[in-house]
């Protein structure tokens, strides 16, 4: 028997696809726009008030007209160029306030660099930090409540979803969506949609009531129509004109046309309706090198200021456990290729000796004292910050496995190796989501995780990445 037959389960369970991020509509994007500029008006008004110490709005008001202007709109280009208006990436309200606290933080450096470079504003650098602290509170606090009456909002309208096709296409459509609590499907079964539709009279069936399934579907009160195939154009026209009367979503769901990682879009040629893949945002060669200059940009600062507390906890573990200080072990990168990757030792020497693989596990009796309390901390990971440095690794993306657990993987759950199509990373998606130590049956909830990610990467999302796992592992959730 194999290491690997002593580990793994015989079977993992496919995870249900992670939710594509909220799209804001375009009168939730002006709501949040208008909200956004009364908290940082109320922010930028509190760090005008330390900064003078005094509330005397007259005294204020030259600074405040001048200051405020400036300081709204650059948040707001900030925050539009970040996407906040667009999309939330947001699983939770506290996780809206992770991600517009790293907006704003963000945002600062700019506005430091506006005050610094033209003095003549009436505003101090102090009172741009000041604002940005207030903001801290306000826009995030704001931020976050308005997550929360979103998800209220949702919850109280849950989604009703009509599928119309033949039974095993339904079923496969109904599988890869991603249907949440609270959701109510209407399975149609219509082995020949075709036929269905062949012999209504437009012209005189204006509610196209001969259509029994478009019937059943509005008498039931859908607010989305699912099309497992794909409608003779003429009758297009006439469905949408009845289903925009009654406020309902029409689309096609071929079960072959799936969101794997590569994205589709819908252009024409002639009459042609063409269905073009194409790269995802985070394979090309301009998303590889923004992505390695903002990895540099982070791991050569950090090498620095972690270097003091590598020594210590190189010193803790050779006194307590002898050589190795560094554990090397073989992980799978970027397009299955392999590297070792570094880590403190945090167990005995020759742990797997008798052993062989092992997935890693809390309250591991082959742990020390010291690997304990690195594991605890996360400072084991950061030797891998060499790992970044020389290419191997990312910041963020999905944690590399290793080989005789990826070989499995692959056998198991289908996309897997579409996590190898960027670099794994010492944070990422599945890891602030989820915990750090996972069991091997949740592998398969991991992968949704890693592949939201590859799917739907930006710079921001790093970033945001990076800032709830300082967060978090600062409180120990990490481990």
């Amino acid at each position: 028997m194999s290491a690997s037959e002593n580990v793994l389960p015989l079977t993992l369970s496919r995870a249900k696809p992670q939710a594509a991020p909220f799209l804001y509509s375009r009168a939730w994007a002006f709501a949040l726009v208008g909200l956004d500029i009364c908290m940082f008006l109320v922010a930028s008004f509190a760090g005008l008030v330390i900064e003078y110490r005094t509330s005397n709005f007259d005294v204020l008001w030259p600074a405040f007209t001048h200051s405020s202007i400036i300081f709204i709109c650059i948040w707001l280009v900030v925050f539009e160029r970040f996407g906040l208006y667009k999309r939330s990436f947001a699983l939770s309200v506290k996780d809206e306030f992770y991600y517009t606290v790293a907006a704003l933080i963000i945002g600062v450096l700019p506005q430091l660099m506006v005050y610094t470079i033209f003095h003549r504003i009436p505003i101090s650098r102090l009172g741009v930090l000041l604002s940005a602290l207030f903001a801290i509170a306000a826009v995030g606090g704001a931020r976050a409540l308005a997550h929360a009456v979103r998800n209220g909002l949702k919850a109280r309208r849950p989604r009703r979803i009509a599928i119309v096709g033949a039974g095993e296409r339904i079923g496969l459509v109904a599988e890869s969506l991603n249907i949440v609590d609270g959701t109510e499907v209407l399975r149609l079964d219509v082995p020949d949609i075709d036929s269905s539709v062949r012999a209504v009279n437009l012209g005189e069936d204006a509610p196209l009531d001969e259509i029994d399934w478009f019937r059943a579907a509005k008498a039931w009160g859908c607010d989305t129509l699912l099309l497992t195939e794909v409608l003779p154009p003429h009758v297009m026209p006439h469905i949408l004109e009845v289903a925009a009367q009654r406020h309902i979503r029409v689309a096609f769901a071929p079960p072959r046309v799936q969101c794997h990682a590569y994205s589709l879009t819908l252009t024409t040629d002639g009459h042609q309706a063409l269905i073009v893949p194409s790269q995802l945002r985070a394979c090309t060669p301009y998303a590889r090198l923004l992505k390695r200059l903002l990895d540099l940009f982070v791991a050569i600062p950090a090498a620095l200021v972690f270097a003091p507390i590598m020594a210590v906890a190189a010193i803790a573990i050779r006194l307590e456990s002898g050589s190795p200080v560094l554990f090397r072990q073989q992980r799978v990168g970027r397009m299955g290729r392999t590297f070792d990757i570094l880590k403190f030792r945090s167990m005995k020497p020759d742990a797997e000796s008798s052993t062989g693989p092992v997935w890693a596990s809390v309250g591991d009796d082959r742990t020390t004292k010291v690997g304990a309390f690195l594991r605890r901390t996360s400072l084991d990971e950061l030797p891998q910050i060499f790992n970044v440095i020389r290419g191997e690794m990312s910041v963020v993306g999905p944690r590399p496995e290793r080989p005789v657990f990826v070989n499995e993987f692959r056998r198991l759950l289908p996309r897997y190796d579409e996590r190898h199509l960027v670099r794994p990373g010492i944070t990422g998606w599945s890891h602030v989501n989820m915990r750090r130590v996972l069991q091997l049956t949740e592998a398969g909830e991991r992968l949704s995780y890693d592949l939201f990610y590859v799917e739907h990467w930006s710079p921001f999302l790093d970033l945001s990445v990076i800032f709830k796992t300082a967060v978090e592992v600062l409180f120990h959730r990490a481990a």
